[in-house]
């Protein structure tokens, strides 16, 4: 049996965050292409202090949304272990029958 997580909201919140620093990202890559310094570094350098909020903000974001997949994911493992306990403990109990 396979372990089943329900999509939760912030999933499609990851998705947002992700697309929005890929676009930031890339508007850097494309403003800072002949940058010495590399099109990363000159962008956080150069970039206003509210979009770099912006963009710290989104990562922030798509770093706990992570987080809160772990912790489902360890949730349904955990649910998937406890099932297999309950069947191997159900059929130990069959065995005291004799």
């Amino acid at each position: 049996m396979a372990a089943k997580i329900e999509i939760q909201s912030f999933f499609y919140d990851l998705i947002h965050c992700k697309d929005k620093i890929l676009t930031t990202f890339d508007k850097w890559d494309e403003q800072f292409a002949d940058d010495p310094r590399g099109s990363l570094v000159s962008g956080m350098r150069e970039c206003p202090d509210e979009e770099l909020i912006n963009l710290l903000i989104n990562i922030q974001r798509m770093a706990t949304g992570y987080g809160q997949i772990k912790e489902l994911m360890d949730q349904a493992e955990q649910a998937e272990v406890d099932a297999q306990h309950d069947i191997v403990d159900g059929d130990d109990d069959d065995d005291d029958d004799f």
